[in-house]
């Protein structure tokens, strides 16, 4: 049996700005280590520990995928249009079936070490009640609205997706795109979380720290604005990762899908490409159906997706169905124990 130890992550956010027909907007959280340690116990020479990068070895594996499809262009959900099965698509596939396979703790058939790589996507109403911010003008207002949403998926998921088996220490937050009138506040968002007791909430657990340096970036995902083997052509490229995962819940949650989810042949005809290009995520979210069975699954504890919706004095936190099949996709993330 292995041990792992997650030194260090870079948390990759992006957003959606609507659900079709939910009146929803949906923020995700992708979190890649920098620098993983596993202990492996059990061996004939007792226990050795093996220390690596997942985000290089992901990086690179994500590379590979497009070399072989010969396909540089920004991979981007909500472009993947029409009926014919392109190599865009098939690339998109590759991607996540990719992604999906470096989530697991054990059992992985693309690495030989696991990668650590874990999600979060949380879902809440477009129109909220903005008295509760402050600031003097009414983007400052929803800019703190999304400040604190952020705060508290990211406290969320760090207390829902690690352990004291499995500690984690926030390096730094890579966000999609350029600012608003002003960047994303590390004091509001990271340092606040340092704050929570005085401030009478919840505080951050003991496995989960926040490196002293860490910082928010904000930064274009098209990684050829950037120079080869760059490391911001690596966040781009995670970024447009965390994307695709946000597109894929998006639809596998709030989207029927087709019965047959096997990729075409290049060139084929394709009733639901979007159905297709989801499936590696839907069926990921599935595995929760298997109930106390999923606690033995590679994939347990990777990943969550909820629906927040905020009264006056309460947050409440639900879980998100997949469709065709009922049932909820995962556990609730647990935000007050």
């Amino acid at each position: 049996m292995d041990t792992i130890k997650a030194n260090r992550v870079i948390v990759y956010h992006d957003e959606t700005k609507d659900v079709p027909g939910q009146k929803l907007k949906g923020h995700v959280l992708l979190f890649v280590p920098e620098r993983l340690s596993v202990t492996h116990h059990g061996t004939l020479f007792g226990s050795w520990q093996n220390t690596y990068s997942p985000s290089r070895v992901l990086y690179q594996r994500v590379q590979e995928v497009r070399r072989s499809w010969r396909c540089d262009r920004k991979l981007h959900f909500s472009e993947i249009s029409g009926r014919k099965w392109s190599t865009y698509d098939q690339v998109i596939v590759g991607v996540l079936q990719l992604v999906v396979n470096a989530m697991r703790t054990k059992g992985a058939q693309s690495f030989k070490y696991p990668l650590g790589v874990k999600f979060v996507v949380m879902f809440y109403p477009q129109k909220s009640d903005l008295t509760f911010y402050g600031g003097d003008t009414r983007k400052e207002k929803h800019l703190r609205r999304d400040e604190t949403i952020l705060r508290i998926l990211l406290k969320g998921a760090s207390h829902f997706l690690y352990s004291e088996e499995d500690r984690v220490e926030l390096g730094r937050a890579v966000c999609d795109g350029q600012p608003e009138h002003r960047k994303f506040s590390e004091e509001r968002i990271l340092w606040q979380l340092r704050a929570e007791e005085p401030a009478g909430r919840v505080p951050l657990r003991d496995y989960v720290s926040i490196d002293p340096g860490a910082e928010i970036e904000h930064l274009q995902s098209d990684h050829k604005l950037y120079e080869v083997n760059s490391e911001k052509r690596m966040h781009a490229n995670f970024l447009q990762v965390a994307d695709l995962l946000l597109g894929a819940v998006r639809y596998a949650c709030y989207v029927r899908n087709t019965a047959d989810m096997r990729p075409p042949r290049i060139g084929a005809q394709c009733g639901d490409k979007r159905a297709v290009a989801s499936a590696p995520v839907a069926e990921l979210l599935q595995k929760v159906q298997r109930g106390s069975g999923f606690r033995h699954s590679g994939h347990y504890r990777t990943f969550s997706v909820s629906r927040v919706e905020f009264g006056e004095d309460s947050i409440c936190f639900a879980a998100v169905p997949v469709k065709p099949k009922a049932g909820p996709c995962h556990p609730t993330l647990d935000f007050q124990t």
